[in-house]
């Protein structure tokens, strides 16, 4: 449950819960439809191509190196411009990452999520997560 909604969010939040579930399914093109064509991801990983298709191929070599990945919401803030989420992101590393073998090792990480809409869709991404704190947890740090 969102903590805090401005009125006139609403699309917003469900933009974001369409995406969640799009990628809990492996879905995609149902996730990237909720991206601009224009989208701008002001945090891109190294080598991430550009635009919607870019997140998900992050997302996609992400769970090839970290099986059982679990995103668990924990806070979110929505206005009818923005949602922020910060997320709790855990795994156990079975796939190479970052040019490391699998380690075997879990990790639970905070992010922290700011996606700005524009009719619906998302439209620009900045984001954060404790990369450290997920390299040190694998030992690989």
């Amino acid at each position: 449950m969102p903590d805090e909604v401005l009125p006139g969010a609403e699309p917003n939040l469900e933009a974001m819960a369409r995406r969640r579930r799009a990628m809990a399914d492996g879905d995609d093109a149902a996730a990237e439809a909720e991206f601009s064509p224009a989208f701008i991801d002001h945090d891109p990983a190294d080598g991430q191509p550009p635009g919607a298709a870019g997140l998900a191929w992050y997302w996609a070599g992400f769970e090839r190196s970290f099986s059982d990945v679990r995103r668990e919401v924990e806070h979110t803030v929505a206005t009818p411009e923005h949602v922020v989420t910060v997320t709790r992101l855990s795994g156990t590393h079975t796939g190479e990452y970052l040019g490391h073998a699998p380690t075997g090792r879990r990790f639970s990480v905070r992010t922290v999520q700011l996606m700005r809409f524009e009719e619906g869709v998302v439209v620009e991404r900045w984001g954060s997560s404790d990369q450290l704190g997920l390299l040190q947890q694998l030992g690989l740090a």
